[in-house]
């Protein structure tokens, strides 16, 4: 097991910690825990669809056997294989959190091992039968695509209706989610096994405090923006099948324009919201960037980070997470957590 000590001095107080953790693999029904590892590497950002996970681990490693214990230790290649299902777990003093949920997508044979993962959109790597509708919803798509998978749905899927919508021959699950993004300009993501469609910004998971100095490691990769500085103008457009458009414009009316196309928000709401969204992106007043953390506060995508600068108070604020990175080796376990758009 990886296990480093970390150590925190606070005035008088002098605080220890260590870091631990273990993966957890299921294959061909049997689970085994990998006791230690080289590294971990994960990325989670609500602009991609894809997670991933990088995992290093020593040639000769003591597996576990649930049904048995102790384990025993085998020679690398260990028996895992493309789409065994994985887990990682890490922390500090056996308060472990799960930091990656997903599948082996390659294993690479090389010292140390390395395994190569990918989160729950591995299971619409199959391939996709074409179909075509008339008029559909992004949500009945959704369902079509994820059919046969243990993958779920969000809840609150935004009601777009698609208009002669396609999905073309030759393409897998995969790619024809991707392709229902970029037509509908929406955000897709995966949180675990759940499936998000829909306006960025919008999921709350809860909120967590950092105080610059304090329980973080560097902010100097924060930069700041102010909205007043920045002239913006988004118009969105929705070319109709008869030819005609349908269209919205949010921002300033004298600002740099930026013109968004989708191919299926005919809706004059969605439309707008969509315009929205995009705005945000390119309007707001305050920082963005990263903070460099430990493991500990526990942070991930659309979570709400409270910052406090006790030097620069200015900085003070509630932003959104858009994306983190977890990088665990024999030097230690940092989160980098990076955020957009200020809340409040």
């Amino acid at each position: 097991m990886i296990c480093l000590l970390v150590l925190f001095i606070k005035l008088f107080d002098i605080m220890y910690y260590v870091l631990n953790g273990y993966i957890e693999i299921n294959s061909k029904g049997k689970a085994f825990k990998i006791d230690g590892f080289h590294s971990v590497e994960v990325e989670n950002d609500i602009f991609k669809i894809n997670q991933s996970c990088k995992i290093q681990i020593p040639t000769s490693r003591r597996l576990t056997n649930t049904d048995n214990y102790p384990g025993k230790s085998i020679q690398a290649p260990i028996p895992f294989n493309r789409g065994d299902k994985i887990s990682v777990w890490i922390g500090y003093d056996n308060d472990l959190k799960l930091e990656f949920d997903g599948f082996i997508y390659r294993v690479n044979y090389k010292t140390p091992l390395e395994i190569e993962c990918e989160g729950y959109e591995f299971q619409l790597r199959s391939p996709c039968e074409t179909k075509t509708w008339k008029i559909t919803t992004v949500k009945e798509v959704l369902t079509y695509l994820i059919a046969g998978t243990d993958i779920t749905i969000n809840e609150n899927v935004p009601d777009i209706s698609l208009v002669k919508y396609v999905i073309k021959a030759g393409v897998n699950k995969l790619q024809a989610l991707q392709e229902l993004k970029e037509n509908t300009r929406t955000e897709c993501f995966f949180m675990g096994k759940s499936l998000y469609i829909g306006l960025a910004y919008t999921i709350d998971k809860g909120a967590i405090k950092y105080k610059l100095g304090y329980n973080t490691i560097n902010a100097d990769d924060l930069k700041y923006h102010n909205a007043d500085d920045v002239q913006v103008k988004v118009k969105a457009m929705y070319v109709k099948p008869d030819g005609t458009n349908v269209e919205v414009s949010v921002g300033d009316n004298d600002g740099q324009e930026h013109i968004v196309k989708s191919k299926n928000i005919s809706d004059l709401d969605a439309l707008k919201g969509f315009a929205s969204s995009v705005l945000q992106k390119y309007k707001y007043s305050g920082y963005e960037g990263k903070i460099k953390t430990f493991l500990q506060p526990y942070a991930t995508p659309c979570m709400k980070a409270i910052i406090e600068d006790p030097k620069y108070p200015e900085r003070n604020g509630t932003y959104y997470i858009t994306k983190t990175k977890v990088v665990v080796n024999r030097s230690g376990g940092r989160r980098d957590v990076e955020i957009s758009i200020k809340l409040s």
